[in-house]
């Protein structure tokens, strides 16, 4: 059986953003493995003045002496990686391109994935939010063998995780971030090992999740139509972006941090008042409000709800 630490695993790393980063470090400092070369998103303009900024994983990467490679979903050039890599092992985490199967069938111990969810629940791009959003009691970790299929490969393993009651999309992601980082090593070696059997999905169960689910489209509250509870969920869902929001006077009101609250008023639906020194709205349910914590009018900073009130409450 093979000494991963005298005989450490060729790793490609396939991702992009900040949470790839913490995968991709986990890996690296591993003795078990040894990175050999990372496939990431171009060089993208970033902010207002649109500076061109290389993604997460690729500062990592040049920071840390490691090959860095753009394919632009080109086939030539994924075939140019494998030439040069020659990797034993690709381990992707949120890269954000549809990988060719040629690609995915080159390393000797496959191709896996880490997904953020109980598959088969929640294949997609948004599961994370999508869970919360949905008022998921759990979710999870799921490391997969990667398939030409959307998130259908077979299980290697599974990790649980509670969604509490506050969790939005940036706690729980932090969580699964540091989770996965921590239980991706022991579980690449035991399936190099040859101790995991890979379970098939049960597509008969699958559900999914997609971008336009998450999407500035659908960020805007119908206040006559949603019940204060999936209110609630949404803007934790909904963080960092793109941000519930609703129209007050003509301005987009976001809301970033809001509670259920028991009232009793007979306003219409989605009307904002104050009361007992507690910012609300009305929603179409009498007796239950939405009472905001933290918001950004249009054209201001983001503000506490005393602030607003300090500020923009004789006006309400």
């Amino acid at each position: 059986m093979r000494d991963l630490i005298k005989d450490p695993v060729k790793i490609l790393f396939l991702g992009s953003g900040w949470e790839s980063v913490e995968t991709l470090k986990a890996l690296d400092i591993d003795p078990r493995f040894q990175i050999v070369g990372v496939v990431t998103t171009i060089d993208k303009p970033v902010g207002r003045k649109h500076i061109v900024t290389p993604s997460d994983v690729k500062q990592y990467a040049v920071n840390n002496s490691i090959e860095v490679f753009h394919t632009e979903r080109q086939e030539k050039k994924y075939q140019k990686v494998l030439d040069v890599s020659k990797p034993e092992l690709i381990v992707c985490k949120a890269f954000g391109e549809i990988v060719p199967g040629f690609f995915l069938e080159y390393p000797r111990y496959k191709s896996i994935n880490v997904h953020f969810s109980l598959l088969p629940k929640y294949r997609g791009a948004v599961p994370i939010q999508k869970a919360i959003l949905d008022g998921e009691k759990e979710t999870g970790i799921s490391i997969m063998l990667m398939s030409k299929g959307l998130d259908e490969g077979d299980i290697l393993s599974t990790y649980k995780e509670k969604i509490i009651k506050k969790d939005s999309n940036q706690t729980l992601r932090k969580r699964l971030v540091k989770k996965s980082a921590e239980i991706l090593g022991d579980t690449l070696e035991e399936w190099i090992k040859g101790k995991i059997k890979p379970k098939k999905q049960d597509s008969d169960i699958a559900t999914y999740c997609w971008k336009k689910d998450i999407s500035k489209e659908n960020a805007q509250i119908n206040w006559d139509s949603m019940s204060p509870e999936y209110i609630e969920r949404m803007v934790r869902a909904f963080l960092p972006w793109p941000v519930v929001w609703t129209l007050l006077d003509g301005k987009r009101l976001k809301l970033f941090n809001v509670d259920i609250f028991q009232c009793n008023t007979d306003k219409e639906a989605g009307e904002l008042f104050i009361e007992d020194n507690n910012l609300l709205f009305s929603t179409k349910e009498k007796n239950v409000c939405i009472k905001i914590n933290e918001l950004q009018v249009e054209g201001k900073k983001k503000m506490l709800a005393q602030e607003f009130i300090n500020g923009f409450g004789d006006h309400l």
